[in-house]
């Protein structure tokens, strides 16, 4: 890839990195020396500023993700979706000439863009290849950063792109079983400088099999004095490709904040919701590797789906991802419904709940570049891991490397849990840590073992949620404390959930830790 931005390769020299790569999904990249990494579940972000001038670079990194359409239309949704979607372009972007790397077809582009008073070049890259596609965006108001953002682009590589799985499928939909079920738009609120906030904004619709529906909305933004609650409920009918809603009744409200997101202060005022009949033309993505999704296209702005923000040249389209989880939306107090907090799942009489064990047994994976009391490792990371059994058992492993350091840490603990409603306790019976010496050629593969200390045993209790990310179609176990633990570190800087960590399930992309 670092072969296409000619735009920036035009202004900019830097001198070649010889820092260690790191992989996230198909995209190898080496991370510029002081930028701080976040891995989340859209993807990697690295990013940059300087506090005296607010000069800041920033690159993103997405999760492959299925995709039969060609590569210009891949470019052009994701010029769309994280270029105009979060600043104002001047211009169209200005494109390179296409190339071909692993398999892929890689096109780029650069523009002009504004975010209130501030200015910047936004560059996006995007790989089309057996049936997926993969972007990088780069995006800076300083020419600062210049030759670390060429250092950055130098050292990007594509894996091999992966043999083509047919696995999706587009249904236009012509009977109601088609829609039953809870679709969702969790979307996580950013700054000025695409990082992420404690704000969100979460929509969602839960089709019945009795012809009724349930849409909410919840939006709680940083900078937003309340938060907004909408709800609506009425009937809906499907006619081929045609979906019509039609509303009994709705409402929307404005509650006060208290010191948590996930808490409601006092009812302030009702907005000016109204509920509106609208009949959308609907097509279900049917996608057995990332999880399906509803696309309703009403053409017009809509009270309940939105549209202000389109871009001048968007469709008026909306995507829903299917969830097979329960509703991530909370209601104020005293508000009192039907069961619109049960998962569509649970309409076809099947259901995952997060109060037995079937929600957390498994091994849960999480990587950091920075030990496990906030330390930042240069060109190094912190890969912990859990592991619930069926019969009540855990095991804890973890390994902490570093280019400077000259050993490798690898740490181990065993014991009991048990689950209380949503409260996860874990109690260690025995850990310890073991350091090794690096293997000649194999930097962060364990040779001889140095020294073995006894590992300190912490019991804690954790809140825990099994929450589903439609942008990657992940479930993650994500779990809460006051206090960072010895065991998982400091808190995530995802801040979804207050004082909370995500791990993720382990796959071939995100394998268990093999201990010495």
């Amino acid at each position: 890839m670092k072969k296409y931005l000619t735009v920036i390769a035009m202004i900019i020299s830097g001198i070649t990195s010889t820092a260690q790569k790191q992989t996230f999904n198909v995209v190898s990249y080496t991370q510029p020396a002081g930028w701080q990494k976040t891995e989340n579940e859209g993807g990697v972000q690295l990013s940059v500023t300087d506090k005296k001038t607010n000069g800041y670079a920033i690159a993103i990194i997405t999760k492959a993700t299925v995709s039969n359409a060609p590569a210009n239309e891949n470019f052009n949704n994701d010029w769309k979706r994280l270029v105009k979607g979060s600043v104002k372009v001047n211009n169209e972007p200005t494109m390179t000439e296409p190339a071909n790397e692993n398999g892929w077809n890689v096109l780029s582009g650069s523009a002009n863009y504004t975010d209130g008073a501030v200015k910047g070049v936004a560059t996006l890259l995007n790989a089309t290849g057996n049936g997926q596609a993969v972007s990088v965006l780069l995006m800076t108001n300083t020419q600062k950063y210049q030759n670390e953002l060429l250092n950055f682009i130098n050292s990007l590589e594509l894996s091999e792109a992966p043999e083509q799985q047919n696995n999706m499928a587009v249904n236009s939909g012509s009977t109601n079983s088609a829609i039953i079920g809870l679709w969702t738009s969790y979307i996580l609120e950013t700054n000025g400088y695409q990082q992420y906030t404690a704000g969100y904004l979460r929509k969602e619709y839960l089709f019945k099999n009795d012809g009724t529906y349930i849409f909410r909305n919840k939006q709680w933004l940083t900078k937003a004095k309340d938060i907004l609650f909408i709800y609506e409920s009425g009937t809906y009918t499907v006619n081929g490709n045609q979906l019509t809603i039609t509303p009994k009744q709705g409402k929307g409200q404005f509650w006060s904040k208290t010191n948590s997101s996930k808490e409601w202060g006092k009812l302030v005022k009702s907005s000016d919701y109204k509920p509106e009949t609208v009949t959308y033309t609907f097509q279900i993505i049917d996608d057995a590797t990332y999880g399906n999704g509803i696309v309703l296209k009403p053409g017009k702005p809509t009270e309940r789906d939105g549209g202000k923000f389109n871009a001048a040249d968007d469709p008026f389209e909306f995507r829903y991802s299917f969830r097979k989880l329960e509703s991530a939306i909370d209601n104020p107090p005293g508000f009192k419904t039907e069961s619109e907090n049960k998962s569509a799942i649970a309409q076809n009489e099947s259901t995952t709940t997060v109060k037995n064990n079937a929600s957390v047994v498994g091994t849960w994976s999480q990587s950091t570049s920075s030990n496990p009391f906030g330390q930042s490792l240069s060109d190094g990371y912190t890969t912990m891991q859990y592991t619930f059994n069926n019969n009540g058992t855990y095991e804890y492993v973890a390994k902490t490397f570093s280019q400077n350091m000259s050993y490798i840490i690898f740490s181990k603990e065993t014991g009991k849990y048990n689950i209380d409603n949503n409260q996860l306790t874990i109690i260690p019976t025995e850990g310890s840590t073991k350091s090794f010496t690096k293997k000649p050629g194999a930097a962060d593969q364990p040779d001889k073992l140095i020294k073995t200390e006894k590992r300190p045993l912490e019991k804690t209790t954790y809140t825990f949620t099994s929450y589903y990310f439609s942008g990657i179609k992940e479930t993650n176990l994500v779990l809460q404390n006051d206090k960072k633990t010895f065991r998982d570190g400091v808190h995530s800087t995802n801040n979804l959930f207050a004082n909370a960590w995500y791990y993720k399930p382990v796959s071939t992309n995100n394998p268990k830790i093999e201990m010495p």
